[in-house]
């Protein structure tokens, strides 16, 4: 058996390590800032209820006490004064939207959902999560305890939309969405304290089919196991390669391999004038990667914010070298578009700043320095802005001992299923701009990305 069949054997097993745990472990220390057991009299992440003016408990009686109605008139810029509105809840943004779900006995739990409220009929006020046509549960307003009801009504992040706003004007189009934009929800602290801590950046409920970080599955907190293909600053058929990792306490260890196919074309002594039969997929400015090779990474044990690695290659193996493309932008015969052949060991950092925008479940700005390449970029998953949910990554590779300039721009549209699965999975454009074999600076990838969120099977137990 060849020495390549087991190692794609090992890697096949430490994927299925890593996400057997998911299903079986109990992640409860790794949300340590949710709490579902909140006494009433210590509510935390709620904010005061508005004047008596704009909200009395007046109404009739239910199950949980008095309910709680919205009076007077509605102001579009004020989300506490809104009758009839949806939220885009993520339980990693807020305990309130586990305490929607213990009201409603939603079962097992949702990591993210929509909630609509409709308070415009007295008598009649009622909340259900889903869809209108076909909602998951819809409950009567006063089935919710009033601490939900306060945190509803009291909600002003970027992920409320108002339903039934006032009459659009000429000025409208130009300003709907603005309006919607909150400076508060910009720029934000991170939600959970794992996203600050050494030993627990790893964890990432995010699987990406090309590129990006890794998903990230606990075990025990400091300790667990990651996977994914690409490196974190690829985009789709860019790089060979695929890994796995185990974490420990902030130092990981881990193997890289490769699959050829996943970059778009070798061939020994093939040269040739460019991608004509496949003009959205480039031959050239891409990622070759050696047989098998060993990473190790430390993550500096005083916040997430810088980490060191090293990059040492076991086993070069035997495939194909990358066909040679002409640069028709000169005119010497001899004259190559380049590649990053990846050989020998390489010294590895990344100085990253991770923060929410837009309600964003995940992001960060970083500078690093990977195999050789200087990166500068951002990414954020589960971004909220004028009634949509996407990711983003931008990330631009500055400089390189071989490949030319390329920056990558990706959008991934969620909020496309209902239920468990409304940000589960994304997809959308990723787009990878470099100079061309011509000369001239454009596309050299368009293609689709997707990625998976695995982290509503494991957030709750």
């Amino acid at each position: 058996m060849k020495f390549k069949s087991y190692v794609f054997r090992i890697v096949i097993v430490i994927a299925f390590l890593v996400v057997l745990p998911s299903f079986v472990v109990s992640q409860s220390d790794d949300i340590p800032e949710i709490s579902t057991s909140t006494p009433e009299d210590t509510i935390k992440d709620v904010p005061e209820l508005l004047t008596d003016e704009q909200i009395t408990d007046d109404g009739p009686i239910g199950s949980n006490g008095k309910i709680l109605t919205i009076t007077g008139e509605q102001v579009d810029d004020d989300p506490r004064t809104w009758k009839y509105f949806r939220i885009a809840a993520s339980v990693e943004n807020d305990s309130l939207f586990i305490w929607v779900q213990d009201d409603m006995e939603i079962s097992p739990k949702l990591g993210s959902y929509f909630i609509t409220v409709d308070l415009r009929n007295p008598g009649n006020e009622i909340a259900f999560i889903g869809s209108e046509d076909n909602p998951l549960k819809l409950v009567s307003w006063g089935q919710l305890s009033n601490r939900v009801q306060s945190g509803l009504i009291n909600f002003t992040g970027a992920a409320k939309e108002n339903l039934n706003p006032t009459a659009p004007n000429f000025a409208s189009v130009f300003t709907d969405v603005i309006k919607k934009i909150r400076v508060s929800d910009a720029i934000a602290p991170p939600k959970r304290f794992r996203e600050i801590r050494s030993g627990t950046a790893y964890i990432n409920p995010y699987f990406q089919v090309f590129g990006g970080e890794h998903v990230g599955f606990p075990i025990k907190s400091d300790f667990g196991l990651s996977f994914g293909l690409g490196n974190q600053y690829s985009g789709p058929m860019e790089s060979e390669a695929i890994g796995a990792k185990f974490h420990l306490l902030g130092a990981s260890i881990g193997v890289v391999t490769r699959i050829l196919e996943f970059t778009h074309e070798r061939g020994s002594g093939v040269i040739t004038n460019g991608s004509d039969d496949s003009p959205m997929i480039a031959d050239y400015n891409n990622i070759f990667l050696p047989h098998f090779a060993l990473e190790f990474n430390y993550v500096i044990p005083f916040g997430n914010f810088f980490e060191v690695g090293f990059f040492t290659e076991i086993d070069s193996g035997n495939a194909a070298p990358p066909v040679q493309v002409r640069n028709k932008g000169t005119s010497d015969p001899n004259d190559f578009m380049p590649n990053l052949v990846v050989e020998g060991n390489h010294f590895n950092w990344e100085f990253r700043y991770p923060f929410r925008t837009f309600g964003s479940t995940r992001a960060k700005v970083y500078v690093a320095k990977y195999l050789g390449e200087t990166h500068v970029g951002f990414s954020g998953r589960e971004m909220k802005l004028a009634n949509s949910v996407f990711d983003v990554r931008i990330n631009a590779m500055v400089s390189s001992p071989t490949r030319n300039f390329q920056i990558l721009f990706e959008t991934l549209i969620s909020d496309i299923a209902q239920g468990f699965a409304n940000t589960s999975f994304a997809f959308g454009p990723s787009i990878r701009l470099g100079t061309k074999n011509d000369g001239k600076f454009g596309a050299l990838t368009i293609l689709l990305n997707m990625r998976w969120k695995i982290g509503d099977i494991f957030v709750e137990q």
